[in-house]
C-alpha cells in the first residue's frame, strides 16, 4: 500500500503518522493472507509442472505436480473432454489436492489441469500428454462411460468454457455491473 506524503505526516505528526503505519501493516497481512491485491487483479499461481492419469475398469487416477512456491489457498482443477481440443470441457474442482480418482467407466478421455486462488484468474495449464497433441485415456472395464451433459464450466466462466477455475473475470452479470450483494 502507497501513502502518498508519509514521510511528511510523521515530520508534523508522529501520532498521525503511527496509526498510518499501524494501517499499512495490518493491509498489508490481510492482502497476504487472503492472496489478494489491493492495487489490481491478482497474479495467478505459476503453470504446474505436470498431470499424470491412468485409468483401469472405468476408474481415472489423477496425479497433479505442482512444486512451484505457491501461497495457501490455492485450489486445482482438472478439466476432462472427450476430444483433444477440450471443446465443452468438463472441470472438476480439486480444492486444494492434487490427487483425484473419478469413475467415468469405458470412456476415452482427454485431460489438463491448471491452479488458481480464489481472487485470481488460472494458471497456465499442463496436459496429459504433449500439450500440442494431448494423449487419451480409455477407462477400459465393461461398463459404460456415462453420457456427458454439456459442460456448465465454472466460476464466472460461461457454460462450456475451459480454463475458467473461480472465473476469469471477477464478476459476471446480465447487464455489465456488479452483482448486488445482500446484507
Amino acid at each position: 500500500m502507497n501513502v502518498r506524503n508519509l514521510e511528511d505526516i510523521r515530520a508534523k505528526d508522529q501520532k498521525l503518522y503511527e496509526a498510518l503505519t499501524d494501517i499499512i501493516n495490518q493491509h498489508l497481512n490481510t492482502s497476504q493472507q487472503t492472496n489478494s491485491n489491493p492495487i489490481g487483479n491478482p497474479e495467478p499461481p505459476p503453470a504446474i509442472a505436470g498431470l499424470k492419469v491412468s485409468a483401469s475398469n472405468g476408474h481415472f487416477q489423477v496425479a497433479i505436480n505442482d512444486p512451484n512456491p505457491i501461497y495457501r489457498g490455492v485450489s486445482y482443477f482438472v478439466e476432462h473432454a472427450d476430444n483433444p481440443n477440450f471443446t465443452n470441457p468438463h472441470v472438476e474442482e480439486l480444492g486444494a489436492s492434487r490427487n483425484a480418482n473419478f469413475f467415468f467407466g469405458n470412456s476415452t478421455r482427454y485431460f489438463r489441469a491448471y491452479s488458481a486462488y480464489g481472487s485470481s484468474s488460472p494458471g497456465a495449464p499442463a496436459y496429459h500428454g504433449d500439450p500440442a497433441a494431448p494423449e487419451p485415456v480409455s477407462g477400459g472395464g465393461s461398463i459404460a462411460g456415462p453420457d456427458f451433459l454439456a459442460s456448465q464450466g465454472s466460476g464466472t466462466g460461461s457454460p462450456g468454457q475451459g480454463l475458467s477455475g473461480p472465473g476469469p473475470i471477477p464478476f459476471r452479470s446480465t447487464d455489465g455491473a456488479p452483482p448486488i450483494r445482500k446484507t
